[in-house]
């Protein structure tokens, strides 16, 4: 309860804050990161070389920007309360307005496929405002500390988007749908090896979650690539990219998951070489490995 009371007051405190107090705020914890969590700081640096083949001085410059992009992340979601249409209007420049219109006036289910780079958390006040008449889910990994889930999971349904935990969360993101729905996923996390299919991922073999692409195949849906990325003057810019449509793959099953799978992780891949300060280094992105060949 007390945990409560001061995530709470916390996140009341900081929903407050204007973009430009959000900037400031969030370049300062990240400041503080860079300083007190050096393991992280260590592995950061470490995969920007190794998986955009930097230098060690060039990725220590990326990675110092990107505990700044990170110390932003949970304030962003806090803004979300925020979020309308003169938010659009005046901070949002969209790359890809031709498809985000046709989509508004397709009868086909949508699985959006983003990160953990930029500005995610915006996203969901983002699809309600465009989709504001069709049933939204967003699918997520519950955090550990209930507490805190609490406070994430009411400003994430601040749209009335219907928050769904990932694990065993088919049947209700199939019903939503086939009843041509849009659910999102961030798909570019470590997973076990249960949930895998490994694929090439920035120079590196990588575990990637199936399922996003599973239930895209099952519900004959379109998969949309987008992104929200931060860029000077606490402007953004929304790439929505070509959709794949899921009825044109062939093969069996099996075949479709994988070209799915192969998809949303390419379209991923781009948007980080693009921005790389912009994406979540500090996740052991690579800690699952394939099975040993016998």
């Amino acid at each position: 309860m007390l945990r409560y009371t001061f995530y709470e007051l916390i996140s009341q405190l900081l929903s407050r804050m204007s973009l430009e107090q959000i900037s400031k705020t969030g370049k300062g914890i990240g400041t503080l990161m860079w300083l007190l969590l050096p393991s992280r700081k260590k592995r950061a640096i470490s995969s920007i070389q190794k998986h955009l083949g930097y230098s060690k001085k060039q990725a220590r410059v990326v990675a110092r920007e990107n505990f700044f992009h990170t110390g932003r992340a949970f304030l962003e979601l806090l803004y979300n309360l925020k979020i309308d249409y003169r938010f659009l209007y005046e901070r949002v420049d969209i790359q890809g307005r031709e498809i985000l219109e046709s989509l508004k006036h397709t009868h086909r289910p949508i699985v959006g496929t983003t990160g953990h780079l930029g500005a995610w958390e915006l996203l969901s006040g983002i699809m309600a405002l465009t989709f504001p008449h069709r049933k939204t889910q967003i699918v997520i990994r519950e955090p550990d500390d209930m507490a805190l889930r609490d406070i994430v999971v009411r400003y994430r349904k601040k749209f009335k988007h219907q928050i769904v935990p990932r694990d065993h969360s088919a049947p209700i993101i199939l019903k939503c749908l086939k009843n041509n729905g849009i659910s999102a996923f961030l798909v570019d996390h470590n997973c076990g090896k249960r949930k895998a299919i490994f694929l090439p991922f920035l120079r590196e073999i990588a575990a990637v979650n199936f399922g996003p692409a599973l239930i895209a195949v099952r519900s004959r849906a379109l998969v949309l690539p987008i992104f929200l990325i931060r860029q000077k003057n606490n402007r953004y810019i929304l790439h929505v990219n070509n959709p794949l449509d899921t009825n044109t793959l062939k093969g069996n099953i099996r075949d479709k998951i994988l070209q799915t799978a192969k998809f949303y992780t390419q379209e991923v891949e781009k948007i980080i070489y693009k921005y790389p300060a912009q994406w979540y280094w500090i996740h052991n992105r690579w800690r699952t490995r394939p099975p040993k060949k016998s």
